[in-house]
C-alpha cells in the first residue's frame, strides 16, 4: 500500500510491461511477470501465450515443467536494470496503460526481436 492524497492508503504495485504500441492518450502493452519465481508453471496459466524476456546475452533456461514455444525475446536494459531469469512476457494478456501513469524506462527490444511482438 502507499500513502496518497490525504494520508489514506491505497493499493499500488510495480509492474513491468513491453510498449507495443502507442494509442494517443495511452500505450497498449503486454506484461511481463515472473509469476513469484515459478515462471509459466503457475497454476491457471495458458503457457503457450507465455515466452523467456531477458536482458543477459543468452536466454535463461527454461523452469522445470515449462514448455514454452515461443522464441525468447532480449532486452538491452537502461543502466543498471535486469530481469530476472524466470520473467516470462505474456502475449494473451493485453493491458491499456494511461499515459499519466509514472514509468520508468527499464530498456528496450532488441531490433532484431521487434518482430516477435507483433508476430505473437
Amino acid at each position: 500500500f502507499s500513502t496518497v492524497w490525504c494520508g489514506e492508503q491505497a493499493y499500488s504495485e510495480i509492474r513491468r510491461f513491453i510498449v507495443v504500441r502507442n494509442k494517443g492518450s495511452f500505450s497498449q502493452c503486454i506484461p511481463i511477470q515472473t509469476y513469484k519465481g515459478r515462471g509459466a508453471t503457475k497454476p491457471g496459466l495458458v503457457m503457450h501465450d507465455h515466452g523467456v524476456i531477458h536482458t543477459t546475452l543468452h536466454a535463461p533456461n527454461l523452469i522445470l515443467g515449462e514448455n514454452l514455444t515461443k522464441f525468447s525475446i532480449r532486452v538491452e536494459p537502461t543502466a543498471n536494470e535486469v530481469l530476472e531469469p524466470q520473467s516470462r512476457v505474456n502475449y494473451g494478456k493485453a493491458y491499456a496503460v494511461e499515459h499519466n501513469v509514472k514509468v520508468l524506462d527499464i530498456g528496450m527490444v532488441v531490433e532484431g526481436h521487434r518482430y516477435l511482438i507483433e508476430m505473437y
